[in-house]
């Protein structure tokens, strides 16, 4: 059994992992982490690799129970995204938001950009997570036109062989998820489903998702994570 997790974690992660090690996760994609090269102790981790501009904020990989990550690459002008191998599979991790050089690329503008710009790494043996910052109800009311939009992105993944683990598992069409992964401003009345993992479609056979619900994590975040067991 493998298990995969990818959470939000409002920063200060050091102070916020617990909870997700007694899931024994054994791969966490970490948006609005902080760098462990200069915060935190991390001897819980085999291995792990972070980007980004402020050592308070940034998007985090840790791996864990003996998996290590062999290469990763980051793809200059594409923000918070990068392509990670490991001994075990191969993933590209994304934190998508608000983008003020290049409006075009902000939010689900960014993952759709992240998977133009690692064409040749994402393949049907790929794992896609993190943070989209988006959902498909607001395709057709952006405030600017996005470089790609939240179907366009999803229609891309789809071309490679990839779904959504949360939406094959449980049924719900996009856009009208049960279960929400963030709260905006952690208000309880103020749901919306905008954190994703797309697996390889051989892999979904085997695949079991839960949610984090609002009264157990609103304390450490407004998203909740998403955790996937994945059996042999």
């Amino acid at each position: 059994m493998t298990t995969i997790a990818t959470w939000n974690c409002n920063m200060a992660f050091r102070e916020k992992k617990d909870p997700l090690l007694e899931e024994d996760t054994d791969i966490l994609v970490v948006p609005e982490c902080e760098n462990p090269e200069t915060k935190g102790g991390w001897d819980e981790f085999t291995d792990w690799k972070w980007m980004g501009e402020n050592d308070n904020k940034g998007l985090g990989v840790f791996t864990r129970n003996g998996i290590s990550i062999e290469s990763v690459t980051e793809i200059e002008g594409c923000r918070y995204a990068m392509a990670v191998r490991t001994n075990l599979l191969d993933l590209l991790a994304v934190w998508a938001m608000n983008e003020k050089r290049n409006p075009r690329q902000r939010y689900i503008g960014q993952v759709w950009t992240a998977l133009q710009s690692y064409s040749d790494f994402v393949s049907d043996n790929t794992i896609v997570l993190g943070d989209f910052n988006w959902n498909i109800i607001w395709d057709e009311s952006p405030k600017s036109p996005l470089c790609g939009n939240f179907s366009e992105t999803v229609e891309e993944l789809n071309k490679h062989g990839l779904r959504s683990v949360y939406h094959q598992v449980t049924g719900d069409e996009f856009g009208e998820e049960a279960s929400p992964t963030l709260f905006m401003h952690k208000k309880e009345d103020r749901p919306y489903h905008t954190d994703y993992v797309f697996f390889p479609e051989a892999m979904l056979k085997s695949a079991d998702i839960s949610v984090g619900n609002y009264d157990e994590w609103i304390d450490a975040s407004d998203h909740m994570p998403i955790i996937i067991d994945v059996g042999e």
